[in-house]
């Protein structure tokens, strides 16, 4: 599945993307981390961005930024993950990752190199040695692991489930402190002027970001201010501290910004979701290769795990959708009430979905706190050996709003045919020339979304909503 829409997407991913870290000593990660180790990181985000030619790009920008610090003796690893998400992170040994987000984001190379340069400043200041906190994991996820297997009898439901109540609360990397982030920006801002970059690039981008952010926020109904889905989440910084490493590395002399350049180079870069891991098309789920597909009521956010798609609203109805793991060849009727929930009391109502047998049983579920949860259970039969499942979440308070409403997202599950799985192809950045006549408006048209196209359009080239279009300027757009 492994789907990215905004929302959710950002925190859990970090989450999932470095659990794997937590059982392992400190110390330099060379010597601990496995090619296994930083399969299953990168997995987490969707995996590795499969283009070589980025991947060398990156690589080399990243290793004539470290040529001019302190460990330019040391090998690094530079990593572009397939996601959307804007974001970076270096763990212990040199391995920086960045996301094809960032790289979507960014207006030239100076500004790529100015994230790259901030999370190498994190490896040579040593901070990421102790920004991984056994200590700081959560016990949430475990007790509805046991509420579960309590209740239903069936624990594994309780690993998605701890995900989707309580996401801010699975939060396993320390934030790094702010002495930390601006001595990071400081080695980062030297490390650019050094290699000749202009350090302001630095504090451009996270204006960008920041636009980014607040454009999330605005698209999901959130406070224009709220940061916990985005890089700031873990990256507490501003565009007026990075300013402030700038003056002090005032006395370096770094000009460039590279923006043809750059953008020559991003030219086809995929954006937003990757079909071949699932996308998000207005308000319908769709996985091209395993050829599926559902809808999803408005006012829902979005978020794929490695092996589940979970969707929330801000009333905290909620779902989580997933393949059993289990091979079983009897009716899903008998997969719930044997195998999936086998403690739960009623028998399952058998069902037709799209012509596939189903089956759909509810119940309540006891909170810690003393209040009830609905939960609605719905296993689908897509052929002999694959059923999948969607587990509906609704406290009691909000039953009658939304309880009809998803239900109906069991009921819009449907097999794609090859010709439908085929129509869902990858949205990508296209670089173009202004041409005389054209505006804002008239480019943004062309961006495959139903809303806030102009914004896109704007945010994405770090331009203001007052922006005048001149003829040979370069602009990106995002096409089919």
């Amino acid at each position: 599945m492994h789907i990215n829409h905004w929302g959710l997407r950002g925190l859990l991913a970090a989450v999932a993307a470095l659990a794997a870290l937590l059982s392992a000593p400190q110390g330099r990660a060379s010597d601990q981390l496995t090619n296994d180790d930083l399969k299953a990181i990168a997995a987490k985000y969707g995996g590795v961005y499969e283009d070589p030619a980025i991947a060398k790009y990156v690589t080399e920008l990243g290793n004539k930024l470290v040529a001019t610090t302190s460990m330019a003796s040391e090998k690094f690893t530079f990593t572009v993950l397939n996601t959307p998400i804007v974001n970076a992170f270096a763990l212990p040994g040199g391995y920086v990752f960045v996301t094809r987000g960032v790289l979507a984001l960014a207006n030239n190379e100076a500004e790529l190199a100015g994230v790259l340069g901030h999370e190498i400043g994190h490896v040579t200041a040593r901070h990421v040695e102790a920004r991984v906190a056994r200590d700081e994991i959560t016990t949430l996820a475990a007790r509805l692991a046991r509420v579960f297997g309590e209740q239903l009898g069936n624990a594994k439901i309780g690993a998605y489930t701890g995900e989707l109540a309580s996401v801010s609360q699975l939060y396993y990397i320390r934030r790094y402190s702010r002495e930390q982030e601006f001595q990071a920006d400081q080695l980062g801002t030297e490390t650019l002027a050094r290699a000749g970059y202009d350090p302001h690039a630095m504090a451009s981008f996270l204006t960008s970001l920041g636009a980014w952010t607040r454009l999330g926020n605005r698209m999901a109904g959130r406070p224009d201010d709220y940061s916990d889905f985005s890089m700031f989440a873990d990256h507490p910084r501003t565009p007026d501290r990075v300013d402030r490493a700038v003056s002090e590395a005032a006395g370096l002399n770094g000009r460039s910004l590279d923006r043809d350049g750059y953008l020559a180079r991003i030219e086809g870069l995929m954006f937003d979701d990757d079909p071949a891991l699932g996308v998000l098309r207005g308000r319908t789920f769709a996985h091209p290769i395993l050829r599926l597909a559902f809808d999803l009521p408005e006012g829902f956010e979005v978020e794929n795990g490695e092996d589940a798609v979970l969707a929330e609203n801000d009333d905290h109805a909620g779902m989580i959708f997933d393949r059993a793991s289990e091979t079983f060849d009897g009716s899903p009727e008998d997969y719930i009430s044997k195998v999936w929930a086998p403690k739960i009391t009623s028998r399952p109502q058998h069902l037709e979905i799209n012509g596939m047998p189903a089956a759909a049983v509810s119940g309540q579920l006891a909170k810690r706190d003393g209040t009830q949860q609905r939960v609605r259970l719905v296993a689908i039969r897509y052929d002999a050996r694959t059923i999948y499942r969607f587990l509906f979440l609704i406290p009691d308070k909000s039953v009658e709003k939304y309880e009809r409403e998803l239900d109906q997202v069991a009921r819009s599950f449907r097999r794609l045919t090859a010709e439908q799985a085929a129509a869902f192809k990858p949205y990508r950045v296209r670089v173009v020339t202004v041409a005389p006549g054209d505006t804002a408006a008239s480019l943004a048209a062309r961006y495959p979304y139903r809303s806030f196209q102009r914004d896109r359009f704007l945010v994405l080239n770090a331009l203001g909503p007052d922006a005048q279009l001149t003829p040979s300027q370069k602009v990106k757009l995002i096409v089919e």
